[in-house]
């Protein structure tokens, strides 16, 4: 499931930046951040405990939701974005307080361990849309796939700095835009 939804933000994002004919056909008009422990959100796992007995996990993660305005007299479809990738760059003092919280960087989808997940929405012509990023931060339960969740304490510490990143946006491996989070709801 969170391959598929991965999957479909990528096609998402790919479509938005093909769509349109420049940069300034869309823009990233909001950046808000939570803690999650939301199954609608973020998915699930189930593993094996014991003898024939099952246990459902559910991630705590970084929920990332970016609203897009579409400037463009073109809709913004999922099936067209296969050529778009996104990828947030945290700046140093985000990146110390995760790698130091969690003991990796999240950010780095290629290396993380704990998982990471997208999710996009089509865009009418002149209209408004949405996608979710998100990265796992741990779990409440001991497993074998997540670390245990940090203490609330951390979690905001990590959810106070979360917008200090900046999100990048690549078509064909070439960067077309950059968003800086921090400045984006001012």
């Amino acid at each position: 499931m969170k391959k598929y939804v991965g999957c479909l933000f990528i096609i998402l994002l790919l479509f938005i930046v093909s769509a349109c004919s420049k940069p300034e056909d869309i823009k990233l008009t909001k950046a808000d951040v939570m803690i999650t422990e939301n199954k609608d959100l973020v998915g699930s796992t189930t593993t094996t405990i014991g003898k024939h007995k099952n246990q459902t996990i559910v991630p705590t993660a970084l929920y990332y939701t970016f609203t897009v305005k579409n400037n463009s007299n073109k809709p913004i479809f999922r099936s067209q974005l296969n050529k778009v990738k996104m990828r947030i760059e945290p700046d140093q003092d985000l990146l110390s307080v995760v790698e130091d919280t969690i003991g990796s960087n999240i950010y780095n989808v290629n290396k993380s361990k704990i998982g990471w997940g997208q999710g996009v929405e089509e865009i009418a012509a002149k209209g408004t849309g949405k996608f979710n990023l998100y990265y796992n931060l741990g779990a409440k339960q001991k497993s074998d796939e997540l670390p245990l969740v940090p203490t609330k304490e951390e979690l905001q510490n990590i959810k106070g700095l979360a917008l200090k990143a900046t999100l990048i946006v690549l078509k064909d491996g070439k960067e077309i835009a950059r968003f800086k989070l921090d400045r984006i709801n001012k």
